[in-house]
């Protein structure tokens, strides 16, 4: 939230407003008694659009008085009216959009000012010159206003050096424009713009110790030699002392005032002494005797009064964002470690079918006499045996000392020992693959909840970290007006995605408003059109999500029927908006039909609709799905999954497919089926669905479909393309009683079909 940050030292907060206040003052004076081609130029009335509040009354008045020097009353009356008209532009600018940042409002207040401008020196244009004259005067003051409400609007002190490049770009425009104006006074000998640029150098110096000042000498010789090229050599000077300064700038003030002007007057020496190269010295040495001269307590009030109004807290939200994607990434440094660990252990831990033999014949035969012949000279042929008795274990039969042939079964003293330990080693061998097995399925559960949550975290923080899409005026409003309306504490996050208003509410409470009240209250309170909230109520919390009013809208029909003689229906559905511009149909078919089938599809509609309106990624939910099928139940637990997502606001459709029936779609003037693709979830470990992209359009239409569900493609397609403005609820209903009037009996399943069309 933009929070002042209260300044800490002597200055008092009087102070700091008369500080202000005759700044202002002697700004607007001086700017208005600036010329440029011999006429009074407009920078002190388009610096206006800059001011706030008692600020610009104090401008006003300061650049009235010099408009009224510099010009008389001839100029000073279509001044002071151009700009009365740039006040109220601001004024209403400030009351209807506050803090905006809209580009486009600010070119067109801009343009506003320029035109203003532009009418005040067409009334005292005499010839064609004057016409031409005050046709580029309103340009420069068109982007003088346009420069000054983007610096305003950064509300950073120093934000020259930020990572905003349009702020820094503007600030350097500014600098450049104004220099150039400011170069055209010279009360005696002194050129104020020489002087303005000497201490902007030495100020920047005195407050960054980085390379500001030498970009500030750069700018103040661009501008300088703009206003007046005769000063062109001299500022040169004055850009070669800015990194000497810089060096120096451990040995304080003093000291760099000093270097800076023997550099600068050293330097003025050696290009040639004249008039103008005088002036720029002397002009160099009083910015440096003032820059010395300056009271601690005025400086002091000065860094008060920027920190005071400009500099405000930085924003909290990408920092938390890089945190959660440094969360993320290590959740996923955590599955890759669990991964690489179980690869290891599984290399130190293999066995094959022979451990079981090799086992024995450590407890058995190692103590035995005849170890050397049998497992020496005849090695072979007890390798053979033992394999051939591991073979039959494998097949489920149960040794006795009758199944060892050749040697063993003749000569071996043990064979008792011997077949007792072969079934309990490979009971143990059994044992251990099972555990092995049971292991690796878990150790996949875990990596797939872990890659989901690692997805998750990292969407998240990417959205936190765009804290530039964060509005926080219409947070705090939405915030004030959901307390009103009954939640406790509410707190409210508010979101320009693709420069549509998303806004998500939490809190305790009671909320009895209907939605559609809720609605009305918020785009009244926010001055936009809001779609309908989303409202979700979970052990006595709240969660409400609300996005602006989309392009288009959609219209929905659901038709079910239950297989013969089954009161439940293996099919569920789902059909909701997720207040953030997108409309979901889910489709589930459990498998086999009846109450088993119905808990598997509505376990599976019913998780993916809390993740999805949680606000997690459709990509993490459906790994979270497939992850507790595989885990919900000891037998095998999966369904069909059929996802169609709509961008309220495009008309792009995404339509997954994980083993569901097909799809149809009408686009335009084409009719396209979609068959089934991908596996059921709950079938691996690894949710196996696939992806489609495509766009719809005012009047296109999709019909989904569950596995009971198969009506002749000619037919359906001759149906919906019958007519541009087809009736969705009109179709559905005609294939819901073609499909029941067709049914097999023998092969009948329960039937869902789900239709949707865009309208707007």
């Amino acid at each position: 939230m933009e929070r002042s940050i209260i300044a800490e030292g002597s200055a008092g907060k009087r102070d700091i407003l008369l500080l202000k206040g005759t700044a202002y003052l002697a700004a607007g004076l001086i700017l208005a008694l600036t010329r440029l081609f011999g006429n009074p130029a407009p920078f002190a009335a388009a610096g206006l659009f800059a001011a706030n509040g008692m600020e610009s009354i104090f401008m006003f008045v300061g650049a009235a008085a010099g408009y009224a020097i510099n010009g008389g009353l001839n100029v000073c009356v279509p001044y002071i009216a151009s700009m009365g008209v740039i006040l109220l532009i601001r004024f209403v600018v400030d009351l209807f959009l506050p803090r905006s940042g809209s580009v486009l409002v600010r070119v067109i207040c801009s343009a506003a000012a320029g035109a203003a401008i532009f009418a005040a020196n067409l009334f005292i244009a005499e010839d064609v010159y004057g016409i031409f004259t005050a046709a580029v005067f309103a340009i420069l003051a068109a982007g003088t206003a346009y420069c000054t409400d983007s610096v305003r609007a950064s509300a950073s002190h120093g934000i020259f050096f930020s990572h905003n490049t349009g702020t820094a770009a503007a600030l350097g425009v500014l600098f450049v424009i104004l220099t150039a104006a400011l170069t055209s006074l010279q009360p005696g000998v002194i050129n104020i713009g020489v002087a303005v640029s000497a201490l902007s150098v030495l100020y920047a110096s005195d407050v960054r110790t980085d390379g500001s000042a030498a970009v500030c000498a750069v700018l103040s010789t661009a501008g300088v030699a703009a206003g007046n090229s005769d000063f062109a050599a001299s500022c040169i000077m004055i850009s070669v002392a800015a990194p000497i300064i810089i060096l120096i700038g451990k040995h304080g003030r003093i000291t760099r005032a000093c270097a800076f002007i023997a550099v600068t007057g050293l330097g003025l020496i050696v290009t040639g002494a004249s008039v103008i190269s005088g002036t720029a010295a002397i002009s160099a040495a009083a910015a440096a005797v003032i820059y010395m001269a300056l009271p601690d307590k005025l400086s002091e009030l000065i860094i008060s009064a920027d920190s005071a109004e400009i500099k405000s807290a930085p924003s909290p939200y990408a920092a938390f964002g890089r945190k959660l994607g440094n969360m993320g990434a290590a959740i996923d440094e955590m599955k890759k470690a669990v991964i690489h660990t179980a690869k290891a252990l599984e290399q130190e831990n293999i066995r094959d079918i022979s451990w079981v033999y090799s086992k024995t014949a450590d407890k058995v035969c190692k103590s035995c006499p005849s170890n050397m012949t049998c497992w020496g000279q005849m090695y072979g042929d007890t390798a053979d045996i033992m394999n051939k008795a591991v073979d039959k274990l494998k097949q489920g039969s149960f040794l006795t000392d009758d199944m060892l042939g050749g040697h063993i079964a003749s000569h071996c003293p043990n064979k008792s020992k011997l077949t007792e330990a072969l079934n309990r080693q490979y009971a143990a061998y059994c044992s251990a693959e099972s555990s092995s097995r049971k292991v690796e399925e878990m150790r996949s559960v875990l990596t797939a909840q872990l890659g989901a949550s690692e997805r998750m975290l990292r969407k998240l923080g990417e959205e936190l970290e765009q804290n530039n899409i964060y509005d926080e005026t219409a947070a705090a409003a939405a915030e004030k007006l959901f307390g009103e309306l009954g939640i406790v504490r509410p707190s409210v996050i508010a979101m320009r995605i693709n420069g549509k208003l998303c806004i998500d509410a939490y809190g305790t409470g009671n909320l009895s408003y209907p939605p559609e009240e809720i609605a009305d209250r918020l785009s009244f309170e926010l001055r936009c059109a809001l779609d309908l909230p989303m409202i979700c109520f979970t052990d006595g919390k709240f969660h409400i999500t609300v996005s602006e009013r989309a392009r288009y809208d959609t219209e929905i029909r659901v038709f079910r029927k239950n297989k013969s003689g089954s009161r439940h229906s293996g099919d569920c559905s789902e059909c909701f908006n997720d207040g953030q511009g997108n409309v979901y149909m889910i489709l589930s078919d459990g498998m086999g039909s009846g109450s088993r089938a119905r808990i598997d599809s509505a376990f599976s509609c019913s998780m993916l609709e809390r993740l999805l309106k949680a606000g997690i990624d459709l990509e993490s939910s459906l790994e979270m799905l497939n992850t507790s099928l595989l885990v919900k139940s000891p037998d095998e637990s999966f369904a069909t999954l059929d996802i169609c997502r709509i961008d309220l606001n495009t008309g792009d459709v995404l339509l997954c497919k994980a083993g569901g029936a097909s799809t149809y779609v009408r686009c335009g003037n084409s009719f396209r089926e979609i068959k089934e693709e991908g596996l059921p979830l709950g079938t691996g470990f690894e949710a196996n669905y696939r992806g489609k992209l495509f766009r719809l359009s005012e009047g296109d239409a999709i019909i989904m479909t569950s596995d009971g569900a198969d009506p002749d493609k000619a037919w359906l397609e001759q149906l919906m393309m019958r007519d541009r403005r087809i009736d969705i609820s009109s179709v559905i209903d005609t294939v819901g009683e073609a499909l029941r009037l067709s049914g097999n009996k023998e092969t009948e399943d329960d039937v869902t079909v789900i239709g949707v069309k865009l309208i707007k």
